[in-house]
């Protein structure tokens, strides 16, 4: 076996590092590991542009590996290479510690640049439930900022740099540890001044004639006007006749308390409301959803101690255990 010369190592080395000085956000995305980048492009080429060095270098480099493990890794051709069956099985081990070194610098810089915890969450449960929690949760543990993404979307947590999320669903996504928070009921509310105009309302079929708000678009998982009145049998309603129309929950939301009607509403949403008293609940039914609430983090990725402790925190908060 030939024995490369420090000079050629050298030579090697030095260009490599340099590149990884001058591109490391990039390397640190897609890590480009010279044997790595050769196998991914199957070309010596563009491995080598990538990485800005010689192809000569990146050559030597392999050559190298090669030596190391004792096996051909790549099947020269006449204006290809290939991976020879050694070395798909190494590439395979190859790309699983790289992506394992990826995600620990990703999470060493994420543990530098602050100790922040991002969570994403609907825009509407961050309105009537989350802000409030977070308020308190601040004034307990001040040392922790919360940062939180207001997005209906149920995106990759991992690669928006988002700690943990909420969502609502029956428990069971790709990619994701979910852990139960509360269940959903669904209730008619609204203002006091709306029900002392258009009271006493006594039972479900009474809702039909009233002024009903309900949503243009909505999620799949949402309980609809109609849905929600066939829970209980009653007779179907016509909104054209009697409803008005929003494309957006919290506009919604605001129009119930501004008196234009009746909104449905879960259960937590309602709770500070109904508290403040901008809402009250006209009848006392209530139809169970068959979605819950989940607090959801990337699955191959453990959560940061003070994200972790967020969660626990949300999680005693929402089943109603007493924070200290």
């Amino acid at each position: 076996q030939r024995q490369y010369s420090q000079i050629e190592q050298a030579e090697y080395m030095g260009n490599f590092n340099g590149a990884v000085g001058n591109y490391n956000a990039h390397v640190v995305t897609y890590p480009d590991v010279p044997w790595e980048a050769v196998a991914r492009h199957l070309s010596f080429t563009r491995a080598a542009k990538e990485l800005r060095v010689s192809q000569a270098a990146v050559s030597r480099q392999v050559k190298l590996m090669e030596d190391y493990v004792g096996v051909t890794l790549f099947n020269r051709l006449h204006r290809a290479i290939e991976l020879t069956p050694q070395g798909v099985e190494f590439n395979t081990a190859v790309s699983i510690g790289l992506e394992h070194i990826a995600h620990a610098v990703d999470e060493i810089r994420r543990e530098e640049e602050g100790a922040d915890v991002t969570i994403s969450c609907s825009v509407a449960f961050a309105s009537y439930w989350l802000m409030t929690r977070i308020a308190k949760f601040r004034a307990q543990f001040p040392e922790i900022d919360v940062r939180l993404v207001a997005s209906g979307k149920g995106r990759d947590l991992a690669a928006l740099g988002v700690d943990f999320g909420v969502r609502y669903g029956r428990g069971q996504w790709d990619n994701v540890i979910a852990s139960h928070m509360f269940d959903n009921e669904i209730f008619p509310v609204c203002s006091p001044s709306y029900l002392e105009e258009h009271g006493p309302l006594k039972e479900v079929s009474d809702l039909t004639d009233q002024t009903l708000l309900y949503l243009t678009q909505f999620d799949k998982n949402w309980v609809t006007w109609d849905s929600w009145f066939e829970g209980f049998g009653a007779d179907e309603w016509s909104p054209e006749e009697r409803g008005l129309s929003f494309d957006n929950y919290m506009i919604l939301i605001h129009a119930a308390i501004r008196g234009e009607g009746l909104a449905l509403c879960g259960e937590r949403f309602a709770d500070d409301l109904i508290e403040r008293g901008e809402l009250v609940r006209p009848i006392d039914a209530a139809l169970k959803s068959d979605f819950s609430f989940y607090l959801v983090h990337p699955a191959n990725q453990p959560p940061r101690p003070n994200a972790q402790r967020f969660m626990d925190w949300l999680l005693a908060e929402a089943q109603g255990a007493p924070q200290s």
